[in-house]
């Protein structure tokens, strides 16, 4: 489908009116339905993704992805018990669905359940080894246990395999951070800056670091630097 392809390149717009133009040609076109929902879902739109996505569960209850799109949509609403029932229906439907068991992952440590979620990140590695943002979210769960050598041991093989990846490498320079190694970590923060030099929170994590090592005054700068991005951001 070409709106696919325009999503592919990075065109969201574009295959949103395509998506928009296929439906008003057939308004049954499941595919088109479940895209344009999508794309609402990764501009912020949830509300209206949502009702879009609990409409195709209705038409097609049968299938698992459409599901798993359903709960993606509840968990970003917060209605995180209504997720975890949609992902129970998905699991009857295809427990061998990698995207299922990384999806509840994320409810469950939404909802504090995090020893459960790294549970759940694993049975989606078995099913997709060194998927990078199962890994990634895997390392953050680890993190938020204080678990920094398992964390550091997840961020290291994400690395091994994409060393661009600017939030393992900020997420080794917070880990430093943790451990009071505030030198080590704001290498770890330039590092993830050279690749993205406009990353917010990795400026705010430097500014922190940067003032626990004394200097306010560069830390100000950094802290006026994160405020003019947000600023843009907003614009």
């Amino acid at each position: 489908m070409m709106g696919y392809s325009l999503e592919r390149e990075g065109k969201t717009n574009k295959a949103q009116k395509y998506y928009e133009k296929a439906l008003e040609l057939d308004p049954d076109n499941f595919i088109a339905m479940n895209n344009r929902a999508k794309i609402l879902s990764n501009q912020g739109q949830n509300k209206e993704a949502l009702k879009i996505f609990k409409y195709l569960t209705q038409i097609n209850p049968g299938d698992a992805e459409g599901w798993i799109n359903l709960c993606i949509s509840y968990t970003n609403e917060g209605n995180l018990d209504e997720a975890m029932s949609c992902y129970d229906k998905a699991k009857e439907l295809d427990p061998i669905n990698a995207a299922l068991w990384h999806g509840r992952g994320l409810t469950l440590r939404h909802q504090g359940k995090v020893r459960e979620a790294i549970s759940n990140y694993d049975m989606s590695l078995k099913l997709r080894p060194l998927h990078e943002e199962t890994l990634y979210n895997k390392a953050f769960a680890h993190m938020s246990l204080l678990e920094f050598d398992e964390a550091n041991k997840i961020y290291d093989e994400i690395l091994n395999t994409n060393p661009f990846h600017a939030g393992a490498i900020a997420n080794k320079g917070a880990i430093q951070c943790e451990m009071g190694n505030y030198e080590e970590g704001i290498e770890f923060f330039d590092n993830a800056l050279r690749i993205e030099p406009n990353n917010v929170t990795v400026i705010r994590n430097k500014a922190q670091a940067v003032e626990l090592l004394g200097d306010k005054e560069s830390a100000n700068e950094l802290y006026n630097q994160a405020m003019a991005l947000e600023l843009d951001y907003s614009l």
